[in-house]
């Protein structure tokens, strides 16, 4: 099914009709104003699939970034000497001590 585009003044005249076709026929409609793309009319369930999609992906890019730092301190990390890492280690122990 190809994708309808309207102009953003035929829109303006048949509102109920357009948001009926997309309802219906389940078929996006590209709303443009002098041939420039504007926006898109989309059902109901396929935005919430987007919004679910969008959220995924912005908890994965997070993820991503946490993982990154972690990386990025084991990398600095093995760089320690003996010295420096008995020395973290002992500051380890005391803490957990401490708590």
């Amino acid at each position: 099914m190809p994708t309808i585009t309207i102009q953003s003044t035929d829109l303006r005249r048949r509102v109920r009709e357009v948001v009926d076709q997309v309802r219906t026929a389940q078929q996006p409609v590209i709303v443009q104003t002098y041939d420039t793309p504007q926006a898109v009319l989309i059902p109901y369930d396929d935005f919430e699939a987007y919004q679910t999609w969008r959220d995924r992906q912005r908890k994965r890019a997070a993820w991503l970034t946490e993982l990154q730092a972690i990386a990025e301190e084991i990398s600095e990390r093995a760089t320690l000497s003996d010295a420096e890492a008995n020395t973290l280690i002992d500051e380890a122990v005391r803490q957990t001590r401490a708590s």
